[in-house]
């Protein structure tokens, strides 16, 4: 039987039923916190992809690589995105990190987790997530990758592991081009001791967007160089 508590946050901060994105309330909603006619309009990343990092290509290739991949060395295996960052999902992400929309991890970890069930991409030993300076941490008051990767954790049943700190504070990412973030990132990721669970596993680590790889790359390259096995990344959008 439902608690007196339950009952009253549903009432306070209703979310079954209720789309996230334009707030309408449909019974036909349930738990995916997100309506038909909006999910109908999230663009949805298309084939041929990049076999490593997700990105559209629009040429035949034979090995499958965008021209980033072929010519700069990633440390994950392969990075994953459901949707394309333009309109519904780049506002939604937009409002989850900066309107302190934090409930909406849900949102996306429940998209994530439909998108990863279809394409096979569940089978990981452990799940970590990229973190966010001491600095902007309290200035935020969330790590919104830490939220959707722990939803994802406790959805599939894979052990949760905070390995990874942010150890220098970096200039912000956008508005920079590729190089610029690739040196702003160099060195900014440690792994936290002890860690073991990392060591020979198959890590999964969550962002919330993939844009050039650095931030993937850089927490990647800190994960097998304590030990890791291989490491896959699975973002919102790219």
């Amino acid at each position: 039987m439902k608690s007196y508590i339950d009952s009253l946050l549903e009432l306070i901060y209703p979310e079954k039923n209720t789309c996230f994105i334009c707030e309408d309330y449909d019974e036909k909603i349930s738990d995916k916190y997100i309506c038909q006619d909006c999910e109908r309009n999230l663009k949805k990343i298309q084939p041929p992809v990049c076999r490593k990092c997700s990105k559209p290509i629009d040429y035949n290739s034979s090995i499958d690589l965008c021209p980033e991949c072929c010519d700069t060395k990633r440390y994950f295996i392969m990075s994953r995105s459901p949707y394309s960052y333009e309109g519904l999902i780049k506002k939604a992400i937009y409002s989850y990190k900066y309107y302190n929309k934090t409930y909406f991890y849900k949102l996306f970890g429940s998209l994530l987790i439909d998108y990863m069930k279809d394409i096979n991409y569940t089978s990981f030993d452990c799940i970590v997530s990229v973190p966010l300076h001491s600095s902007k941490l309290r200035e935020r008051g969330y790590n919104q990758s830490e939220l959707i990767a722990k939803y994802l954790a406790s959805r599939l049943s894979i052990p949760y592991v905070d390995a990874i700190k942010r150890t220098k504070k970096t200039l912000r990412q956008s508005g920079q081009s590729k190089e610029q973030r690739r040196k702003n990132l160099r060195g900014a990721f440690e792994i936290k001791h002890p860690a073991e669970k990392v060591i020979n596993s198959s890590v999964l680590l969550v962002d919330d967007i993939y844009t050039t790889g650095s931030t993937a790359d850089e927490c990647s390259r800190a994960l097998v160089n304590y030990g890791a096995a291989g490491v896959y990344v699975i973002t919102i959008a790219r």
